[in-house]
């Protein structure tokens, strides 16, 4: 519950974000419609299949040698630096920068994805993880992609200030980080105790 609480909140962050990066290149840098289009969606793309498929095999071999607490801490770590890194990458002063920002930012943001999602399905039963994906999948959406924006426009329009609202967004890596930290005190132990938990 503690997996799929983190995974929506930070689908929040995410969504919220995401979704008026068109518009702020726009009307940050003057870029037009189809540039950013171009641009900022080939970039976009190309982090999204990247970034997982290198930090999916880094949180196995921590976790590895940290069971349990290996992939917790990779999760962490994505989730707690990206979003100081994104004042960084959201005052560049040109497109150009921004984007060289941007790159190294959603390396890292993606690197949440991996041990989150195999630490979740570790903590139920084979026959229990579909259920459990479907769950997830149903709150983050709902949630993630239903508050994330809405509440961004809301911010936007009251500030007058597409920055200021994207970033205010952030406010909510602070309760994933403290769900984080207790997942990774908790990963180990409750693994153990699946089958125990199950009959239960």
């Amino acid at each position: 519950m503690m997996c799929i609480a983190v995974g929506t909140l930070q689908s929040v962050l995410n969504y919220g974000m995401m979704a008026f990066n068109p518009s702020f290149l726009i009307r940050t840098y003057g870029l037009t419609m189809q540039e950013t289009a171009l641009q900022f969606g080939l970039l976009s793309a190309a982090m999204g299949i990247i970034g997982p498929l290198a930090w999916g095999p880094l949180s196995d071999w921590l976790n590895q040698r940290f069971p349990g607490a290996g992939r917790a801490w990779v999760a962490l770590f994505a989730m707690a630096v990206s979003p100081v890194m994104s004042f960084w990458v959201y005052f560049a002063a040109d497109p150009g920068s921004f984007y060289a920002r941007f790159l190294i930012y959603s390396f890292i943001l993606t690197g949440w994805m991996p041990p989150l999602y195999a630490i979740m399905y570790d903590q139920v039963l084979p026959r229990m993880r579909g259920l459990t994906a479907s769950l997830y999948l149903l709150v983050m959406t709902i949630l993630g992609m239903g508050i994330g924006p809405y509440v961004v426009g809301l911010l936007s329009d009251a500030t007058g200030s597409l920055r200021t609202a994207m970033l205010s967004i952030n406010v909510v890596a602070i309760p994933i980080a403290v769900l984080m930290l207790l997942i990774a005190r908790r990963a180990q132990r409750d693994e153990a105790a699946l089958l125990e938990r199950a009959k239960g």
